[in-house]
């Protein structure tokens, strides 16, 4: 008898293990792996393709070699010493901005080459969509919503990418800090305090830029509050404020540098009543978020985030017909803030976006991790109000910080059970943000060649003088077919083409002439001859 029944337990075992549901289910899990490698490795591929298309403008060239608002002197192109390194730095803190460290950063690495420059950026990238992962539920970078932050970035507005993402004397300072937060954010979360490690990367991202400052000390005084909330220890308080000294200490020699208040006398304000100045910056921010036809595709992803915030809550609740006639009030009260005035709008779904994520984090007990980089974006914002005008560039900070609590979103979502809502915006929105991506990059290649050529012939005839005592006196460079896909050239702005000369080791009389850049293919052979012919040289 037990010897049948034994004999029937492994034929129902076997059925089991081989019956096609079992097996698909293991084939699929066998291969998820596999597919997001490929999906991860053909956005890195993507990431190098695009970054190789991008070429040092406007000031990019001042900076890498000493000359932006105040010039260091006593050496050619980029050889200077640390001394004249941080003398230029002390003069751009006194007459021009508080962002020394990115300066500090984006110019020795300059120095190495702009190929560092793209390696670098392509890092920075990377290292804020992994931390938005680690930060999120999933905290795998395999798992398939890992497609979430990597659709966000392929959405971000052509407005804030072309002259800012792609414009490294902005994506320094608006960008490259944000790894440094994120992964500070990410020890606390995993340590559930804030620590000594934390801190110093705190501290050394507050001093990239103003918004930055802004942003990690609103980002701390909430962690401060709300991970102690309701019950606060004025112990423990008094304990992360004393921890977070030097973040604040750099946040105010970063905000109230001399050079922003010398810079704030000669900049052009829309307005001389702070009143206006006020409500006009805010008009321009819900513009570019709402209004601008190149943010539509991003907007689409945070409405989407912020409507799951409201499925979530529904979700959790045991009374749901209290909390449904609650969310349509709520709804019907941002229907009349949108009747008065979009930037009202814009305010009141800010602050019910924040609401409901802080709402949920009872609900789901979410460490206060993601509310605090929440209410850190929205600093980041703030303070463009008072700026003399608020440049599609200026809201980076903003858009990749949002980067955390839309994958946070997407990512609950999928644990609460509700994964196909989320795949269902993920993959609606898709197509329209590899296309946004595909026009980026497009852009960028049609100037590809002509800055490739341009920056070849600049090499060669730098040479040509520096070592074999040349006598050249001018080149001929073309203009780029799309100033779009690029910030002010020296044929824009007189005064880049000195530091584009400095840059390439070349004497001050020597003149670059400008070309319009050719549309026959014939015409264009000619400086690829040209360019062959130098490179034959050397």
């Amino acid at each position: 008898m037990t010897k049948t029944l034994n004999k029937q337990y492994l034929q129902v075992t076997a059925r089991a293990f081989v019956s096609p549901e079992v097996i698909n289910a293991a084939a699929r899990a066998r291969a998820a792996p596999g597919i997001w490698v490929l999906v991860i490795s053909a956005f890195v591929v993507y990431l190098f393709a695009q970054h190789n298309m991008v070429f040092p403008y406007h000031d990019d060239w001042g900076y890498a070699t000493l000359s932006y608002v105040g010039e260091q002197t006593g050496f050619t192109g980029q050889n200077f010493n640390l001394m004249q390194l941080l003398a230029f730095l002390y003069g751009e803190y006194v007459h021009w901005s508080g962002r020394f460290v990115a300066f500090f950063v984006q110019i020795n690495i300059f120095k190495l080459g702009i190929e560092y420059v793209r390696l670098a950026q392509i890092g920075i990238i990377l290292s804020i969509i992994s931390l938005a992962i680690k930060i999120s539920p999933s905290k795998d970078f395999f798992r398939p919503l890992t497609i979430v932050p990597i659709v966000y970035f392929l959405s971000l507005p052509q407005y804030s990418v072309a002259g800012g993402l792609y414009w490294f004397s902005a994506s320094v300072a608006y960008v490259w800090g944000i790894p440094l937060f994120l992964y500070a954010a990410y020890l606390m979360q995993r340590r559930k305090a804030s620590n000594l490690p934390s801190t110093i990367l705190l501290t050394c991202a507050a001093a990239f830029h103003e918004q930055m400052s802004v942003a990690v000390v609103a980002f701390i005084t909430a962690y401060t509050i709300l991970s102690q909330f309701p019950k606060l220890e004025a112990e423990r308080i008094l304990r992360d404020l004393k921890l977070a000294i030097p973040v604040f200490l750099i946040a105010f020699i970063t905000i109230f540098a001399p050079g922003n208040f010398n810079r704030k006398s000669i900049s052009t304000y829309p307005s001389h009543s702070l009143i206006d100045t006020l409500f006009m910056n805010a008009d321009a921010l819900t513009h570019w978020i709402f209004v601008h036809p190149e943010g539509r595709i991003l907007l689409a992803m945070l409405a989407a985030s912020f409507a799951f915030l409201f499925v979530l809550l529904l979700k959790s609740s045991t009374r749901k017909s209290q909390l449904l006639a609650v969310t349509l009030s709520l709804l019907t009260l941002l229907g009349v803030c949108y009747s008065l005035s979009l930037s009202i709008f814009f305010a009141a779904t800010l602050f019910a976006y924040g609401a409901l994520l802080l709402l949920l984090r009872s609900k789901f007990e979410f460490d206060p991790i993601v509310f605090s980089i929440y209410i850190a974006a929205v600093a980041s914002l703030a303070l463009l109000l008072l700026a003399p005008g608020v440049a599609g560039r200026s809201l980076l900070t903003f858009l990749f910080l949002m980067m955390v609590p839309v994958t946070f979103i997407f990512s609950q979502l999928s644990f609460a059970g509700l994964r196909p809502f989320a795949y269902a915006v993920v993959f609606a929105v898709l197509p329209f943000a590899v296309s946004n991506a595909g026009n980026i990059y497009m852009g960028y290649k049609s100037n590809f060649e002509a800055n490739s050529i341009n920056h070849a012939k600049l090499i060669a005839v730098s040479h040509e003088i520096n070592h074999e005592q040349g006598t050249q006196t001018a080149a001929n460079l073309l203009k780029l077919q799309k100033p779009r896909y690029a910030e002010k050239m020296p044929y824009d702005k007189p005064q880049i083409g000195k530091w584009m000369k400095k840059y390439y080791s070349l004497p001050e009389d020597f003149s670059l002439v400008w070309k319009e850049y050719p549309q026959r293919r014939e015409s264009l052979l000619i400086h690829r001859i040209d360019q062959d012919e130098y490179g034959a040289k050397h």
